[in-house]
């Protein structure tokens, strides 16, 4: 699936909202049940938000190092 690039460029933003937002539900309610779940659903959002923020750095600097153009092969070995 490909994503536009200001999407793909907030998605780390949003996944660390609703973490936070998962945290702060756990720390209102600590006798509650639903509380440890909140607690698994803001530690996965914030695990997927630094995963995607640090791959999208990882791309811009591999894009910024490789100018893109392509290896041209021979298409016949000489000896």
């Amino acid at each position: 699936m490909r994503l536009a690039d200001p999407l793909y460029e907030s998605m780390p933003l949003v996944y660390a909202a609703i973490g936070a937002g998962a945290f702060f539900i756990s720390y209102l309610d600590p006798e509650d049940p639903r509380t440890s779940i909140a607690l698994c659903i803001g530690l996965v959002c914030e695990i997927a938000a630094l995963t995607v923020f640090l791959r999208r750095r990882d791309y811009r600097a591999l894009k910024q190092e490789y100018s893109g153009e392509t290896i041209e092969l021979p298409t016949r070995l000489r000896r």
